[in-house]
Order: structure tokens, then C-alpha cells, then sequence
């Protein structure tokens, strides 16, 4: 009953603690903004001669595209191909890959060819 009286007789204090809460949300992103360290993106791709998943490797900057309906290994992606890996993204039969920096990579699928590099 003494918070509720509290609160009604001082309504800043609740404004202040959800001005407090948004505020660390939107500072710390609560992992949302960039992935956690040492985690790693899988990306599924899927046409009529290729059905690849690749895996990105944070911790040692890879990515390794296997064979999805056999299991096997591919190829291997350095950083020199793709820079620091941090996150994987897919569209209309691109592969791109956001460096920890914000550089992205796009490279060309199923082949896997780096067609364009930008930085932020």
C-alpha cells in the first residue's frame, strides 16, 4: 500500500522508471543489436542444383558451406574472403556477411563469389 500511495503522490517517479528502463534497452540492445561472442549464423540456401548450408564461425572469422543433404564439407571461407564475421544474411540469391565493424560482404550464390564490399 505505501508504493501505491507513493507513486500517487509523486506520478515523476513511475515516468522516471520507465524512461530508465527504455533508456538501458536502447543503450545496451540486450544482445539484439550484434550477436553474442563466440556464436555463430546458419544460413540455408536452396535452389534447383545447390542445397548449401553455411555456417559462420565467429571466433575463428570462417564460414563453412556444407553439403545440406549429405553432411559434408565444401569449402571454407577465411578472412580474407569475408572479413570478421558477425552476423549472415540472405536475399534474392545473395549471401550477405556484416563484419564485426559493419563492412558487409555480399557474395553470390551457390557459387560463393564476392561481388561487392562496403564499409560503414
Amino acid at each position: 500500500m505505501k508504493l501505491a500511495a507513493i507513486l500517487r503522490t509523486h506520478p515523476w517517479l513511475s515516468a522516471a522508471g520507465m524512461l530508465a528502463a527504455l533508456l538501458t534497452i536502447v543503450l545496451n540492445g540486450f544482445g539484439l543489436v550484434r550477436p553474442l561472442p563466440r556464436s555463430g549464423a546458419l544460413m540455408h540456401w536452396r535452389d534447383a542444383g545447390s542445397d548449401l548450408l553455411v555456417v559462420a564461425d565467429d571466433e575463428a572469422n570462417q564460414l563453412a558451406v556444407y553439403d545440406a543433404a549429405d553432411g559434408r564439407l565444401l569449402q571454407r571461407l577465411g578472412p580474407s574472403a569475408v572479413g570478421n564475421v558477425a552476423a549472415l544474411a540472405q536475399r534474392d540469391g545473395r549471401l550477405f556477411v556484416v563484419d564485426d565493424d559493419g563492412t558487409r560482404n555480399e557474395l553470390k550464390l551457390p557459387q560463393l563469389k564476392t561481388v561487392a564490399s562496403s564499409a560503414h
